[in-house]
């Protein structure tokens, strides 16, 4: 019986044991479930919003796809009627997308291509249209918005083509509420001038931006108005246009928009050196005169002595023409008018480079001139010679005076001077300590050639 008893009492506990073990194993299996679903419903989610966002990165690219179909049939109506913000909604499966465009202006850049188009440097500024478009959705968990973006760059053809130097011309389009300058500068060989410095002024400020490798420099956005497109010599020493100005400048109108271009023809000048004591004198006293029949006024210029500290003895700077220059002493004569210099067709063309220096050596003459009043020398008088046209005497414009000299104070030893002039025709007098002629100019003697030439003047 203790047996019995025994074995009934180890039963009664198994019976126990297995109800606590079925509760235990069904909050196990729970626990375990109910992880799994969130995680099955979680990649279900996942799943979606990959799929949306694939549909929406489609229609950002099928939205920019219009815009540039747009903007390249038809930029001026393009920009004018989708300018600012715009909401339109699309479905794709069961998902509804926003889609927000927005079109802007906005400073843009320039790359090799000059000034129709946009690129890396931070420097050289254009207007651009710049075109973002946002797709957005309901999703859970919530998700960032597909973006898009695009730069459209507005048609070459919105700038004006060649013309002569500091010309200007008027294109469009651009933003409707400002306008804009293209200054396009090229060089002596018709290639880009970089690097030069452009002043932009009008009534109330002033902008200066330098040119890019294709020469061009852009001022966006200005309000409309008269502007002062200028080149100064402060900021580009030793450069000079195709006048031979080292300060050219043009009036521009800006309207709204629209672009207004401007063309210079503007490189770092070319130096003379005369080396010759003599001809540096006669240049300093009577102008030194260059010569090239592209040059816009008379085709001819006259020649500065450099302000260049480090050797003042250099002439120029000249528009580096790569046809060359014919040079003479004297500022009387013109190339592409008459009078012309008396010794034109024997006169060698000089070639020049830009920033370089040519040793010239132009023709002068030496010449002896005695001066007699009543039969006796000119004691003290200073001899002059006024440069005039022709053998008849026409006037030089404004001519100065070239001193040759004074004569001699003891008459038993000099009666006469000996100095230099250069090639063409003078009237020569004599002038007293006061600067009042005692001997007036008679017919004008011609120096056509090196001399030495002797001339006798008074009674």
């Amino acid at each position: 019986m203790a047996i019995k008893t025994s074995s009934t009492r180890y039963k009664k506990s198994d019976d126990g044991l297995s109800i606590i073990g079925i509760v235990i194993a069904v909050t196990i299996l729970l626990l375990t479930l109910i992880p799994a679903t969130k995680l099955l419903e979680a990649t279900i989610g996942v799943s979606g919003n990959n799929r949306d966002r694939v549909a929406a990165a489609g229609l950002a690219n099928s939205s920019l796809e219009t815009i540039r179909l747009l903007a390249n049939s038809n930029f001026t109506g393009f920009v004018n009627a989708n300018l600012g913000t715009k909401i339109t909604t699309q479905k794709v499966g069961p998902t509804t997308f926003t889609i927000q465009t927005e079109l802007a202006w906005s400073t843009g850049t320039l790359t090799e291509q000059g000034c129709a188009v946009q690129g890396t440097s931070k420097t050289y500024n254009q207007p651009i249209v710049e075109a973002t478009v946002s797709i957005s959705w309901v999703a859970t968990p919530p998700t960032p918005p597909e973006i898009a973006n695009e730069i459209i760059i507005p048609p070459p053809q919105a700038y004006g083509g060649p013309s002569q130097s500091g010309s200007s011309t008027t294109t469009s389009p651009y933003s409707p509420s400002s306008g804009n300058l293209s200054i396009d500068i090229s060089n002596a060989a018709n290639g880009p001038s970089s690097g030069v410095w452009v002043q932009v002024s009008n009534s109330t400020q002033t902008q200066t931006v330098a040119t890019d490798a294709n020469g061009c420099a852009f001022f966006p956005f200005l309000t409309a108005g008269a502007y002062t497109v200028s080149l100064p010599s402060s900021l580009n020493p030793g450069y000079v246009d195709n006048s031979n100005n080292p300060n050219p400048s043009v009036s521009a109108t800006v309207t709204l928009g629209n672009t207004t271009s401007v063309q210079f023809a503007y490189d770092k000048g070319a130096y003379l050196s005369l080396g010759d004591p003599n001809s540096e004198q006669l240049a300093v006293a009577s102008g030194l005169t260059a010569a090239n029949s592209q040059l816009p006024v008379g085709g001819s210029s006259n020649v500065t002595q450099s302000n260049n500290p480090s050797n003042n003895l250099l002439w120029g700077p000249l528009f580096p023409f790569s046809s060359g220059y014919q040079i003479w002493l004297g500022s009387c004569y013109t190339l592409n008018a008459v009078p012309r210099y008396p010794a034109l067709s024997s006169t060698p063309i000089i070639s020049v480079t830009p920033g370089g220096t040519t040793a010239i050596s132009p023709t002068y003459a030496t010449v002896t001139i005695t001066a007699t009043i009543n039969g006796s020398p000119a004691t003290g008088d200073t001899i002059q010679a006024i440069p005039v046209a022709d053998t008849s005497g026409t006037p030089c414009g404004t001519s100065t005076p070239i001193s040759l000299g004074q004569i001699g104070t003891s008459p038993s030893t000099a009666s006469s001077v000996t100095s230099y002039l250069p090639l063409g025709y003078f009237d020569l007098q004599a002038v007293d300590s006061n600067n009042t002629v005692v001997i007036p100019p008679s017919s004008p003697v011609s120096i056509l050639g090196g001399g030495p030439i002797a001339f006798t003047i008074g009674n």
